[in-house]
């Protein structure tokens, strides 16, 4: 991290107002990235790369309506769903550098009106989806989000269900947890959570176009949401904007990638939280016995080819957004899509080859095969997977059972015609070992189009399978 202040807590208040910068002229996705657009089922895309609190290159394709008219607008306001929970992290953590919150008290010191059983689990463990506290995304679908519920109706989703585990002892993802902490920062600081972002985060830094959901400004361009129709053809169907009431935290929160270029400044150029707060926010957590998370607050902490990585997701009832830094080259991408479910995941792999050229597969020279045997086994797999070509003898049981489950077929399809192909799927290199799992990456080149097939095995059989394209 650059230029942390050591010491006494930064009060943004006293800082001066940072200027947005404009955002440079939007370019055309890069034209190896286009098929990737399109498979997204997105109507429209936009991304930034971020270099010291400035957007030095954005990316715009297709459109800001659901029928993809209208040209997508770098500069309008998107849904950033889950993203939206380092956010909160960072409101929690302005809260309890001031003594104002203690985060190993329990949920139940600050909150009277929550479940008996939620009331002893900690504000790191709901911090860190250690909770056990159910998932009311998981349980009542994202309909709930095209709504304005009271917290008690909220509750009620999954108040019915016990705890999924006892509170430390593993990992399992929770909006519920989020919007907990939510309400923590509304009664802690007297403020509804809205306004107190807006006053103490997004207001002092400039971000004066990322608002938490029904506080969109005055003059504000917002992307219109968009769902897929019920069949695989029907025309995209518009949604209503995100509700405070039924996520705050959790997912609610909206930006635009010039007001993101300064919040990933702020944060990590050490302008909103001390170097104590700093270590915290980004410290992964650990289970009962010892086991690493990778999740820290509102963060995961992971590796993009060895390369240490800061990343998150979100996704809405209308939206889809990425967010990704990395510390060690001071650089940061941002995606946001204006649709549900966009599969935008070959646009964002394709922007990390751009950000980090020299850590491209592209790059990377196709070696003798040390392990023949190994690659023959390697084609075996993928054609178990992808055709279903018995004995399925090298699939994992959760990977067979996917393989033979008709409704994974869809999500299978991408790797028929390299399965079909096997023959020229090549071995390029083998990632260092990660506990009891080994990754394999394999180089297939059809038609002139060239994908990368990411192996990972366990115990000899194929425990996982991604493509990833560049």
């Amino acid at each position: 991290m650059r230029g942390l202040i050591v010491g006494a807590l930064v009060v943004l208040a006293a800082c001066q107002t940072p200027v947005s910068e404009p955002v440079p002229v939007a370019q055309p996705l890069p034209a190896n990235l286009i098929g990737a657009a399109e498979r997204s089922r997105a109507p429209g895309i936009v991304a930034a790369i971020i270099r010291d609190g400035r957007v030095v290159q954005a990316y715009a394709w297709g459109g800001m309506a659901c029928d993809g008219s209208g040209a997508a607008d770098i500069n309008a306001s998107y849904e950033i769903g889950s993203i939206s929970k380092h956010i909160t992290a960072v409101a929690l953590l302005q809260l309890w550098e001031r003594n104002r919150v203690d985060l190993d008290a329990t949920v139940g010191t600050y909150l009277d009106d929550i479940p008996e059983a939620w009331r002893r689990v900690t504000l790191r463990q709901l911090l860190t989806h250690t909770s056990g506290v159910p998932d009311y995304e998981e349980a009542g679908g994202y309909g709930v989000y095209e709504t304005s519920p009271t917290p008690a109706q909220v509750f009620a989703i999954v108040s019915a269900r016990p705890l999924d585990f006892e509170p430390g002892t593993r990992w399992s993802y929770s909006n519920t947890g989020y919007f907990l902490l939510s309400l923590v920062v509304q009664r802690v600081s007297g403020e509804r959570f809205g306004d107190y972002l807006r006053e103490h985060l997004f207001g002092p830094l400039g971000m004066h176009h990322t608002f938490m959901g029904g506080y969109a400004p005055e003059g504000a361009t917002l992307a219109q949401g968009c769902k897929p129709g019920d069949a695989p053809d029907a025309p995209r169907v518009d949604v209503r904007p995100i509700t405070e009431a039924s996520t705050f935290g959790a997912g609610g929160i909206s930006s635009t990638l010039a007001d993101w270029a300064l919040w990933d400044e702020a944060l990590h150029g050490g302008h909103i939280l001390s170097l104590r707060a700093m270590e915290v926010l980004f410290t992964t957590q650990h289970l009962a016995d010892g086991s690493d998370t990778g999740y820290a607050f509102g963060m995961f902490r992971t590796e993009y080819r060895g390369l240490p990585r800061l990343d998150h997701s979100g996704q809405t009832q209308g939206f889809s957004a990425n967010y990704e830094h990395f510390p060690d080259r001071d650089v940061s991408m941002i995606v946001f899509a204006n649709s549900y479910g966009s599969r935008f995941g070959g646009v964002v792999r394709g922007l990390e080859a751009q950000v980090l050229p020299d850590l491209s597969y592209d790059r990377l020279p196709v070696p003798t095969d040390p392990d023949p045997q190994r690659t023959a086994a390697t084609r075996r797999a993928l054609r178990q997977i992808a055709l279903v070509e018995q004995p399925l003898d090298l699939l994992a049981p959760d990977v067979r059972a996917a393989a033979t489950d008709p409704q994974m077929r869809s999500v299978l399809a991408p790797l028929r015609l390299h399965a079909e192909h096997a023959d020229q799927v090549v071995f390029l290199r083998s990632d260092p070992p990660d506990g009891e799992y080994t990754r394999d990456i394999y180089k297939s080149v059809i038609d002139g189009e060239t994908s990368y097939l990411l192996f990972t095995w366990h115990a000899g059989l194929l425990a996982g399978l991604r493509i990833e394209d560049e």
